[in-house]
């Protein structure tokens, strides 16, 4: 239950339907107006506090913080923000992908495992597989995508890089979930990860590298064309 009322909350911030500076109502009316403890309101206002969502101040109430204040890089914060559809946080992740990912590749090109590279190819069968049934495959297609994405990631055998992969798994799922309903996006983007494919097993840095900056490249070009206003 309390995970259920931080979740009711986080969303409502990040939606927007709770602005930066407003007041929380207060405990007893939250208590009340979710059927929940007034102990499980306490707790689920720590652990937006500890998101840098709320500042609980003691006899003033709780007030939402601005977003410069936020844990962006908090789980549940980039899940909330993947299911309030927000466009500007998609082109954002995309913009950090387009830095990391590209060098990920060219490390991988040279520090891959051969099971590394036989996995990063069964993610790729995979996603070749299910691509002709979209938009009925659409978990097993996205679910391949993002394997191959954080394999692609721990091949580069930096640990760091592994665990921004890890940290960005549920962002980066809502932006291949949307990105996969783009029209004509899949029959774009998968020649270009065999690309990034072929050059990770050719031991081809540079080649690597380009070829995931073409792949997010189209899928950000993609992206950006969809949301535009017609």
């Amino acid at each position: 239950m309390h995970g259920q009322v931080v979740e009711w909350l986080g969303l409502r911030i990040v939606s927007g339907e709770l602005t930066s500076g407003s007041q929380l109502p207060n405990e007893v009316e939250l208590a009340a107006q979710l059927e929940v403890s007034r102990g499980g309101v306490r707790e689920a206002v720590k652990a937006l506090a500890a998101k840098g969502l709320v500042e609980p101040r003691p006899r003033l109430g709780t007030r939402v913080l601005p977003r410069a204040d936020w844990n962006l890089m908090d789980r549940e914060v980039i899940e909330w923000h993947g299911r309030a559809g927000d466009p500007d946080f998609l082109a954002h992740l995309l913009e950090l992908r387009l830095v990391v990912e590209p060098g990920a590749a060219g490390l991988a090109a040279e520090r891959a495992s051969a099971a590394e590279v036989a996995a990063l190819q069964a993610a790729y069968d995979g996603m070749a597989e299910h691509a002709g049934a979209l938009p009925e495959s659409e978990d097993d297609f996205v679910r391949a995508d993002l394997a191959f994405h954080l394999i692609l990631l721990r091949a580069s055998g930096n640990q760091l890089i592994e665990q921004l992969g890890r940290l960005l798994e549920t962002g980066l799922r809502h932006s291949l979930q949307t990105t996969s309903h783009l029209p004509g996006g899949v029959r774009a983007t998968l020649p270009l990860h065999r690309a990034v494919l072929l050059a990770v097993q050719g031991h081809r840095p540079a080649a690597a590298s380009r070829a995931m900056r073409r792949l997010i490249d189209t899928t950000a070009a993609a992206a950006a064309a969809m949301m535009s206003p017609r």
